[in-house]
């Protein structure tokens, strides 16, 4: 004969509350204790050094994905499935570009979105689409002739892409170089 079970009880709201909280204190000291003492001597690749960065790359896992909703490995390798998440996470050297790309990306989704039973395509989606996709053809005829001029005046790639990342970084502001010259 086997015995029969209490029913379970639900744990209140506040009981979850506090379970979560903890999981995430726990985390966050697992998070920075663990390769601390993966640190402390003697330092040696054992099973508990192992066990340590296990622990530590679980833990800024679980954190990643309380906060973003997706884990380490989602953020390193984009659902396959989504082309709109891979045109968002494209390069993108500039706020132009990236003001573009979100707008290009509202407008896909909305054509989507609004698109008729019947088949037929609905107008003001299509020439906001259409004005996107034109506005970033006239970006890339801009950025191409801004590398060719860079090139025509003996830049190497490596000083045009550090000139990149610095007006991306400045917000559109030239270096102090440029401004003197």
């Amino acid at each position: 004969m086997s015995h029969p079970q209490p029913p379970q009880r639900q744990p209140s709201t506040d009981e979850t509350q506090r379970y979560a909280r903890t999981l995430h204190n726990v985390a966050l000291l697992a998070l920075f204790a663990c390769p601390a003492l993966a640190l402390v001597p003697p330092r040696k690749l054992d099973f508990y050094t192992v066990g340590l960065v296990a622990t530590t790359a679980y833990s800024g896992n679980y954190l990643l994905r309380e906060q973003t909703g997706r884990t380490i490995w989602q953020h390193v390798r984009p659902d396959p499935r989504s082309p709109l998440e891979q045109d968002a996470t494209a390069a993108i050297p500039a706020t132009e570009q990236a003001n573009l790309s979100k707008e290009l990306q509202y407008a896909r989704h909305e054509m989507q979105r609004l698109k008729p039973e019947s088949g037929g395509e609905s107008g003001p989606v299509t020439s906001q689409l259409q004005a996107s996709q034109s506005q970033r053809e006239a970006w890339k005829v801009q950025r191409e002739k801004e590398i060719q001029d860079d090139v025509d005046v003996g830049k190497g790639f490596g000083e045009m892409i550090t000139d990149q990342i610095w007006e991306v970084w400045n917000w559109g502001r030239k270096s102090d170089d440029e401004d003197e010259g």
